[in-house]
């Protein structure tokens, strides 16, 4: 399979063209939050439709699980799975990704250091969980807690775009240069491109023909990169 590359495609189709344990790491944001509708800061409205983000917990599971059986079969032993989740769906989540054979590492929350609209208690964080094919590999970095602070994304292009600055962090902790990272769920493409500015290679997957246009434009002028 090529690397360094976007696939405009649905991500079993790419993952069932993967050989077995050829990837070293999964980072990967999946539908789970039902926002499809909702703008940011005006910037996203009706017609920012992103694909099953809708989804009842039931659809959730069925939708999810052979896709976390095949990326159990791509990754290589003691690597790690980086999934992102909202806390409606962090226990479906879990199961659904232990069901598939890992075994859980760590929760980790995302403080994004400021509240978010509504009322009550506002939303001010997301959790990844972290997962290991087998006994997990060591990770790189020792000043790394479960509870990361790292500001939203600038200038998104997409509704759920996690900011390359946390992304470099996961990267960094569980990867060597050169080694390859997959993201089944690619959006934006902010795991492709902390994957290569940290020089390692990557594979992404992604429905929207619209947003790979936009990550290979990013991806292929590294003028255009995003510091957030």
């Amino acid at each position: 399979m090529e690397l360094n590359k976007i696939y405009n495609e649905d991500c079993l189709e790419t993952l069932n063209r993967m050989e077995d344990e050829s990837i070293d790491c999964v980072i990967t944001d999946p539908p789970y939050s039902g926002l499809t509708s909702k703008s940011k800061n005006g910037r996203f409205s009706n017609n920012c439709h992103i694909e099953m983000d809708d989804m009842s917990e039931r659809a959730f599971l069925l939708f999810m699980k052979p896709i976390f059986r095949e990326m159990y079969r791509v990754l290589k032993m003691g690597s790690h799975l980086y999934c992102f989740t909202d806390w409606k769906q962090l226990r479906n989540m879990a199961d659904c990704i232990e069901l598939a054979g890992f075994k859980i590492v760590n929760i980790v929350c995302w403080n994004k250091g400021h509240f978010g609209t509504g009322a009550g208690y506002r939303s001010q964080s997301e959790y990844f969980l972290v997962f290991s094919k087998g006994l997990a590999n060591t990770f790189n970095l020792r000043n790394v807690g479960n509870v990361i602070t790292v500001k939203r994304a600038k200038d998104s292009i997409h509704p759920h775009q996690k900011p390359t600055e946390l992304l470099k962090i996961l990267i960094e902790n569980s990867t060597n240069e050169n080694e390859v990272v997959y993201d089944a769920f690619a959006g934006s493409g902010s795991t492709l491109i902390s994957a290569k500015a940290l020089k390692r290679k990557f594979i992404g997957s992604e429905l929207s023909n619209d947003y790979c246009n936009k990550i290979n434009n990013i991806i292929n002028e590294p003028s255009l990169f995003t510091q957030e």
